[in-house]
């Protein structure tokens, strides 16, 4: 049995000690990732509940395949955007289809890898992904999913007073309340931001459009419209699978590299390496089958989140079976309508303060990476490979296709610069 972590409330084998603490925090853990799930949906045009289930039944049978050791959320992949729009475009009407062999193709891909480092251990991808790779990278997904911040405050002043607001009550809960009450920092906020928001609304900025959203309530059970049930491979030939192909295939390894970043972030939170045990291969087979689970209900592949991961690291609460509730409660949503509608109906502002905070503690997990292996920067290797990984992460370039771009080219261009460069002697 692994050593209990004392700088964790909870660690991943543990269970919250009474149902409200349980209820909570997985609440918090499901606003956490909500926001990105339903954006990705909006921006594929791809129904939101079939993101919702897909993301539940997903983190579900990860947990599974993982034998439930790693505190990790599964949902839709913003690696995948582009791959999706252009698999649904493949045809007359929407092509669901293609992106499910798009999903299958990414679990073929992942598989490979996971039968690969099962064989030959984890040694050589440590070799590839050293830590003065690693934390850059992860400095890089951190920046990278802060860009997403002005989409979420808009253009108008009050959307970023409302999210620094909420960003402010966020950092004075974590610092200055005791108790449980320190422990749920962003559900607080978001409750702040949501009742700030409403206030608004009912003096007249009418900005966020709270009060019209729950006109849409048309009842409270709803059956999500799958994917599956319209599938056709009618006009599906060899000439689709290759375009299909050449779309996953380039988005499965930058996902695949977010994946590894994650895993070792998590790993060093929760002071477990998750690489080890339960392994890799298992990590990677997980999110491989998690992307076809997602993407055979309407949704897209799915990939682990860094939002999640923020989240544990920032409320230190690591209970595998707060994440396991929290994907079940995602679930939910899919068919409960009214609480849909509610939780999308919190202003993205709110939402915006909240990544304030989470997307900074990613790009900072990386830099504490460098710091807790004590990658010394004066060497002339690891400092061209960090200054090359920062640059050309957060640079906007791309080769070939917007999908290879950012963390993807920035993560190769590491590899093969830690390949070409020799130590010295």
């Amino acid at each position: 049995m692994k050593e209990r972590n004392n700088n964790l409330i909870y660690d991943t084998h543990e269970h919250p000690h009474t149902v409200k603490e349980w209820v909570l925090y997985a609440v918090q853990m499901l606003m956490a990732v909500f926001v990105a799930t339903i954006l990705i949906s909006n921006i594929c045009g791809t129904p939101v509940d079939a993101g919702l289930l897909g993301a539940c039944l997903g983190t579900l049978t990860y947990q599974l395949i993982t034998k439930f050791k790693s505190p990790v959320f599964i949902s839709n992949s913003g690696a995948t955007v582009s791959a999706v729009i252009g698999a649904l475009a493949l045809g007359n009407t929407p092509n669901y289809f293609a992106v499910f062999i798009g999903g299958l193709i990414i679990c073929i891909i992942y598989a490979i890898f996971a039968f690969v480092i099962k064989w030959r251990g984890i040694d050589a991808i440590n070799k590839l992904f050293p830590p003065y790779i690693v934390g850059p990278i992860t400095i890089v997904i951190g920046l990278n999913l802060a860009g997403f911040i002005p989409t979420y405050t808009g253009s108008s002043n009050i959307g970023l007073l409302v999210a620094i607001a909420t960003m402010l009550v966020i950092a004075l809960t974590s610092h200055y309340f005791k108790g449980f009450l320190k422990t749920i920092p962003f559900l607080i906020g978001l409750m702040f931001g949501f009742i700030v928001c409403l206030v608004l609304e009912l003096t007249g900025a009418a900005a966020f459009g709270i009060i019209d959203s729950f006109k849409s309530i048309n009842g409270i059970f709803r059956l999500p419209d799958f994917a599956f049930l319209h599938w056709s491979v009618e006009g599906f030939t060899f000439t689709t699978l290759l375009d299909v192909l050449l779309l996953f295939a380039p988005v499965a390894i930058c996902a695949l590299c977010e994946h590894y970043s994650d895993h070792a972030v998590m790993s060093n939170i929760i002071g477990h390496d998750l690489t080890e045990d339960p392994g890799l291969h298992r990590t990677l087979l997980g999110d491989g089958v998690a992307s076809v689970i997602g993407t055979i209900f309407g949704g897209q592949p799915n990939t682990s989140y860094g939002e999640s991961t923020a989240m544990v690291g920032f409320s230190r609460v690591a209970s595998v079976k707060v994440v396991s509730l929290a994907a079940i409660m995602m679930g939910l949503l899919a068919f409960i309508e009214p609480v849909q509608v509610f939780i999308s109906a919190i202003p993205s502002c709110v939402f915006g303060g909240c990544a304030m905070i989470l997307y900074g503690y990613i790009a900072c997990s990386g830099i504490k990476t460098l710091m807790r292996n004590k990658v010394d920067l004066e060497d002339n290797k690891k400092l061209i490979i960090t200054s090359v990984i920062l640059t050309v992460g957060v640079s906007g370039v791309f080769l070939f296709s917007q999908s290879f771009a950012g963390v993807s080219l920035a993560m190769v261009l590491g590899v093969l610069l830690n390949l070409i460069l020799r130590n010295k002697k």
